[in-house]
């Protein structure tokens, strides 16, 4: 039976709350300025990390994002990661989400640390990683890095070249972007190599989806994937689909392609009470047969561009980006 609303928050809280003791006795009771303080003053103490001189990666970067909540955004992302990991491929899964994220709470893990910790130097990114199901890396906090824009250069430094080290390390990066066309938000996304945007066939989350699509399309060398969730059949997802594509075409000139639809399964709903991936608890359900279908679309999608020119690695143009560097 799937727990009440009342007894899955009592959990999360519980979970949320779980704080490691060594971190408890470590620190003393300050006020929030002398907080604020002692961490500046040990950023500015902290030594320039090593940055590779890479100035272009092998990682493909795959940013999942939506024009609201409550279309899938998080399942999808954490599903389509343990699908690639399937494939053999080494895959990091980062929560960008700006308000609570709760990649970690779907797959029964607690990301207490996550990056506003490394940004601040109270943890490294290798302390912070957590391993997921399936042997793939799951990082929280990541919308955390837009804090770097308030600190020293040399925090500047160490921050990008551990995530550059990350980066290297993984064939995909797959970033659960939060929802809506916040600024932050959108320096994520079109910093990616791909971006898909989740919708369902609901009128007001194919509204949102076109907002998204509108703020995005400005950046001429993004493609952009819709992606349709929780659809009934096969004919609607098309519908969906041709009414996105042909408003986006018509108004801002700019194409969309479809990369796929994951038709409404209730081992889905079941699998985010379990907090078990559907992936994983019913890999032969039809939710899984269409998360399988779009991941090879992405390996098939990713060999034809590798004859391209390879981009540089993604951290160093998002930091760019950050600061305003970038258009």
């Amino acid at each position: 039976m799937a727990p009440t609303v009342n007894e899955f928050n009592l959990n999360h809280a519980e979970i949320s709350s779980t704080v490691p003791s060594t971190a408890v006795q470590r620190q003393p009771f300050v006020s929030r300025g002398d907080q604020a303080n002692v961490l500046r003053d040990l950023m500015d103490k902290r030594q320039p990390g090593i940055i590779e001189n890479v100035k272009t990666s092998d990682c493909r970067t795959i940013a999942v994002c939506s024009g609201k909540g409550g279309v899938g955004k998080s399942i999808t992302s954490l599903n389509l990661a343990l699908a690639l990991a399937q494939s053999g491929a080494s895959v990091c899964l980062m929560d960008v989400n700006l308000a609570l994220g709760n990649i970690d709470l779907l797959c029964r893990l607690n990301g207490y640390w996550n990056l506003s910790h490394v940004v601040s130097g109270a943890r490294s990114l290798k302390e912070i990683q957590l391993q997921g199901p399936l042997g793939i890396s799951v990082v929280t906090g990541a919308s955390g890095l837009t804090d770097l824009a308030d600190c020293s250069e040399a925090v500047r430094k160490d921050v990008l070249g551990q995530m550059q080290e990350l980066e290297a390390t993984h064939d995909y990066l797959i970033l659960d972007n939060g929802t809506g066309i916040h600024r932050s938000i959108r320096e994520f996304v079109i910093s990616a190599d791909d971006v898909l945007i989740v919708t369902t066939p609901e009128p007001t989350a194919i509204a949102d989806a076109y907002a998204t699509i509108k703020s995005l399309s400005t950046i001429e060398s993004l493609e952009i994937q819709a992606l349709i969730n929780q659809c009934t059949s096969a004919d609607q997802a098309e519908n969906v689909f041709l009414q996105l594509k042909k408003t986006t075409e018509l108004f801002l000139h700019a194409g969309l392609s479809l990369a796929g639809q994951i038709p409404h399964d209730m081992n889905v709903v079941q699998s985010v009470y379990d907090r078990d991936p559907f992936m994983l608890s019913h890999p032969g359900c039809p939710a899984a047969e269409a998360i399988n279908r779009l991941s090879q679309h992405l390996i098939d999608q990713n060999k034809t561009k590798e004859h391209k020119c390879k981009q540089e690695s993604y951290f160093p143009r998002l930091w760019r980006r950050l600061l305003g560097e970038a258009a």
